[in-house]
């Protein structure tokens, strides 16, 4: 996971149709596909794969499922995704039981929720992590000493000076809906 981040550090992070347009045209080889339902789904990530992407799938953000985490095998049995996004603690330890990359997001808002954010990722340890907002290099920089999987950051980033600060810092790749940045 740690190679394919590092080679690929900008990721499309996708919230609609026309994103997932944008994004199969772009440089990106990783896609965050962060919308859809249980019925669409599906047919979204078999678009992304004939068009050479790997897509990881944001479960909390797909209409439909709910956290039980039979969604995991479903998945793993009726689409070929590189992995899967999750906040909840639950479905990011199916995914990993099944042998599916899982990246678990957390929102940082103060010391407390870092201090939370940490323990979790000791005990469950994903192959990766997300963190936002992204544009928080102390926090990036924190994280990413205490850990030895990859760090990714999205959430608010605007311009390319963001994105080598959040690299420069520690992360190895940064997610974003902005297609500006897609291309830099």
């Amino acid at each position: 996971m740690k190679d394919l981040l590092e080679y690929n550090p900008i990721i499309a992070a996708v919230k609609n149709d026309k994103g997932l347009h944008e994004a199969v045209k772009s440089d990106c080889e990783i896609i965050f596909l962060l919308y859809g339902d249980m019925i669409t789904l599906k047919e979204k990530v078999d678009f992304l794969n004939k068009n050479n992407k790997k897509v990881f799938v944001h479960l909390d953000m797909i209409t439909g499922f709910a956290s039980n985490p039979i969604i995991i095998d479903y998945i793993a049995s009726s689409m070929h995704v590189e992995g899967v996004i999750s906040t909840r603690v639950n479905m990011i330890k199916r995914a990993i039981d099944k042998n599916i990359k899982a990246v678990q997001r957390f929102f940082i808002v103060d010391s407390m929720s870092l201090d939370s954010a940490l323990e979790s990722l000791k005990k469950v340890r994903p192959q990766a992590v997300e963190i936002m907002p992204g544009i928080m290099p102390k926090v990036i920089k924190k994280v990413n000493s205490q850990l030895k999987i990859p760090v990714i950051s999205g959430g608010l980033v605007e311009t390319k000076e963001e994105v080598i600060s959040i690299l420069k810092n520690g992360a190895s790749s940064i997610s974003t809906t902005n297609p500006n940045i897609w291309e830099e």
